[in-house]
């Protein structure tokens, strides 16, 4: 079985290559800087992916695009309605790419996001059913690339799986590593009282989601939610210090200074992610695909804290 591998050199794909090919699974690399070689993976390194790719070549002999590099993840920080040159040709790219592949019968993976439903939180458990509400230029271009995936996938007789997840923590940099800077001092932090919820998932945990649907044999194709559990924020933080070898030293802050934070240009939607909610039920993806998180969230978080 031959894979197309796009972002192979981004933070998810430099993790994902190398279990593939010890898996077996023979790797065509499309990567815009080099990757690590491997084992049984030929490289393709293209300065640009764009709309006037030839995708075609690109797709010889593949039995599965796994997407990656679609590079929306610039847009995050945009609102819904920008208007932007670049995000509507990298738009453009991955809906050609999906065609093509799609018309060549080969399975798709998108590795998609859970901002396609919501913002920074969410005032209910999210589901497959949930309608999705992105907030974002970045959760809408997702939210299309999604589309574009499985409507090729219905027109063409292929079959496509889009995974949506939280936060992933055991990554290079983003907002967990930020947040685990912030615990990995001396100082107390504010969050002794703060009961909301939010669902994590770790980055081995993402990879072996991955690999539990590139072995079926017949993709189940749709769209699934998956992470490795929910916590509280004040357990949260207290075992991710725990893990860092720190006490936990947090105080409470009134809940107007929480609300005052809230409203800060700056500041409010990183405070949001403290003072709301945001959990995801993926019994679906776990009954479909027959997965389960090989370590729970707690473990996860301490093995991911013990050699910071």
């Amino acid at each position: 079985m031959r894979i197309l591998l796009t972002g192979a050199a981004g933070q998810v794909g430099k993790r994902l290559l190398p279990k593939l090919t010890q898996q077996g699974y023979s790797v065509r690399v499309l990567t815009r800087r080099s990757a690590p070689a491997q084992p049984s993976s030929d490289e393709v390194v293209i300065k640009e992916l764009n709309p006037q790719t030839d995708f075609a070549s690109l797709l010889a002999n593949i039995d599965i695009l796994i997407h990656l590099a679609d590079g929306f993840n610039a847009y995050e920080h945009l609102p819904i309605t920008a208007i932007n040159n670049e995000a509507s040709s990298r738009a453009q790219t991955t809906k050609r790419l999906t065609k093509a592949a799609a018309q060549k019968g080969i399975h798709l993976l998108y590795l998609s996001t859970i901002k396609t439903m919501c913002g920074t939180h969410a005032d209910e458990i999210l589901t497959e059913k949930t309608r999705p509400h992105p907030q974002s230029l970045y959760g809408t271009l997702k939210l299309n690339a999604e589309q574009y995936m499985l409507s090729a996938a219905q027109q063409y007789g292929s079959e496509a799986v889009v995974l949506r997840f939280p936060a992933v923590f055991g990554l290079d940099h983003g907002s967990m590593e930020n947040l685990l800077q912030l615990l990995n001092s001396p100082l107390p932090v504010p969050f002794a009282d703060l009961s909301q919820r939010r669902s994590l998932i770790s980055a081995n945990s993402l990879i072996h989601a991955v690999m539990a649907i590139i072995k079926q044999q017949t993709y189940k194709t749709g769209t699934y939610l998956v992470h490795d559990g929910a916590l509280s924020i004040v357990d949260m933080t207290s075992m991710i210090r725990k893990g860092l070898g720190r006490p936990a030293r947090r105080f409470r802050l009134p809940s107007p200074i929480w609300h005052r934070l809230e409203k800060l240009p700056a500041l409010g939607s990183k405070v949001l992610r403290f003072t709301h909610s945001l959990e995801l039920d993926d019994s679906h993806f776990r009954k479909t695909y027959n997965w389960h998180s090989q370590k729970t969230l707690p473990a996860a978080l301490r093995e991911w804290t013990k050699d910071k």
